[in-house]
């Protein structure tokens, strides 16, 4: 906990810049409000200072308009973390920052006056803020969840994401809500695929929905409210074995997920469209290859586009798995020279497992490693590291195999421009995938498999190795 969240005001200047204003009379009743300076998470504060709003709200006492200020002096660093995330998850990629952002939601000016005053002199407007205190309920949610998907869902927010090509709903949930017949007329109209391609994905998403589906309605059912999340590798297996026994058609876990969000890449470009907003104009079916299209000047026709995206795309996955296999080894080998301890390289293995493929946290982790604290499985691990590592040599593995595929599509004078863009164009592109998997890391989905790519990849490896 940071306590210092619950009096300082983040708030945008008259030149839309982002500040921080204190407020000392929010911070002397916090400290009133907490005396013992015991180490309370900030669920349990935002739960206290609400309920002290609720009990008061008849007397409208000048404690309860600084509880409130204090939940909205936390709202307003929320909705700037919120800004961020979405930034380092999509900026780079889509051509926006966090501070295009914060225009549109941070928009709350505490009034340092009693609630009776402040409901006198209030116009009809109100901010975000007020909105999320409006509505938050402690018995239905945190309140970062809450501030969350007000950001998330806010118009402005939404139209800017749109006309800068971001959809913001997962793969799973454009897959569980999309029916096969409405798949096959996008997939008909707007990727021209042909009637067996066509045929093949509508089947895999019954499938998808056999078991994803019904497993949601079932969570439902049984009280349980929840955004879609990855699919278990349970889930997949299933899925695997009802398409085989209603199609015939056998194919892998791995493969499965790759089409599943193929799919889903191709469902999300058509409702970017659909809504009004930016399409890129090859519809990739992995997001991660975007930018060495859009920038490597191949301007052949579209099937040679198109088989240029198959080749670098194995490449890149090829190098990546190569990149992985590589430091995770050197890895072990320091261990093992370090502390001549077979078992220790063991304990790497299965943290990396745990953490990647099954999304248990630090805390969970440790016992079973023989650990007792999660700093220690923080500083085991070392993934800071770990991705720095992967990042470099990836890099190095990639370039010279990107200008060998390119040989076969464009002329020399062309590739030697390549060449001197390549090795930014790379960075850039790695970089993006280094931060979605250290965005991913800070903020998990407890108990589910972390789905960036160098995770998922990670995971593969991983599993077979334990083979």
């Amino acid at each position: 906990m940071v306590a210092a969240k619950f009096w300082e005001l983040v708030k945008l200047d008259s030149t839309s810049k982002r500040r921080v204003e204190m407020i000392l009379a929010a911070k002397n009743y916090f400290e009133t409000q907490f005396t013992d300076r015991v180490e309370l998470s900030d669920t349990a504060i935002t739960r206290h200072l609400w309920q002290q709003i609720q009990l008061a709200e008849a007397v409208n006492t000048e404690e309860t308009n600084l509880a409130e200020i204090c939940l909205r002096c936390y709202i307003s660093s929320q909705i700037y973390q919120v800004c961020l995330d979405l930034a380092i998850r999509f900026g780079n990629r889509h051509g926006f920052e966090c501070e295009d952002l914060l225009p549109f939601v941070l928009d709350d000016q505490v009034i340092l006056e009693t609630s009776t005053k402040a409901k006198a002199s209030t116009s009809s407007y109100q901010s975000l803020a007020t909105k999320v205190l409006k509505t938050f309920d402690p018995a239905k949610g945190s309140l970062n969840t809450w501030v969350s998907r007000y950001v998330k869902q806010n118009p402005e927010i939404k139209r800017f994401l749109l006309q800068h090509g971001v959809f913001l709903v997962s793969d799973w949930a454009l897959l569980n809500d999309t029916n096969p017949k409405e798949l096959q007329r996008i997939l008909t109209d707007m990727y021209h695929l042909t009637p067996g391609e066509i045929e093949q994905v509508c089947q895999l998403l019954v499938s998808y929905h056999a078991v994803y589906r019904e497993d949601r309605l079932q969570q439902r059912l049984a009280g349980v409210t929840q955004p879609c999340q990855f699919p278990t590798s349970e889930q997949l297996t299933r899925i695997v074995n009802d398409l085989q026994s209603r199609t015939n058609r056998t194919i892998s876990k791995e493969v499965v997920l790759s089409q599943l969000q193929a799919t889903a890449s191709k469902l999300r470009q058509y409702r970017i469209a659909a809504q009004g907003g930016y399409v890129s104009s090859f519809p990739y079916d992995r997001p991660e290859i975007q930018p060495i299209v859009e920038r490597s000047q191949l301007t052949q026709v579209d099937d040679e586009t198109t088989e240029f995206i198959r080749l670098y795309q194995k490449e890149f996955l090829e190098s990546l798995d190569k990149a992985i296999s590589k430091v995770v080894e050197t890895f072990l080998d320091k261990l093992q020279r370090k502390r001549s301890n077979q078992e220790i390289a063991q304990s790497f293995v299965t943290a990396l497992h745990l953490f990647h493929c099954l999304g248990q946290p630090m805390s969970q982790i440790a016992p079973q490693i023989g650990m007792q604290k999660q700093y220690e499985v923080t500083r085991f691990l070392k993934l800071n590291e770990l991705r720095a590592d992967i990042r470099q040599n990836l890099l190095l593995n990639l370039r010279d195999r990107v200008l060998d595929i390119a040989q076969q599509f464009t002329d020399f004078e062309r590739l030697q421009r390549l060449d001197q863009q390549l090795k930014l164009i790379l960075e850039e592109q790695i970089s993006n995938i280094i931060q979605e998997a250290e965005s991913e890391a800070k903020n998990p989905v407890r108990n589910q498999p972390l789905c960036s790519l160098l995770a998922r990849r990670l995971c593969r490896y991983l599993e077979g190795r334990r083979q």
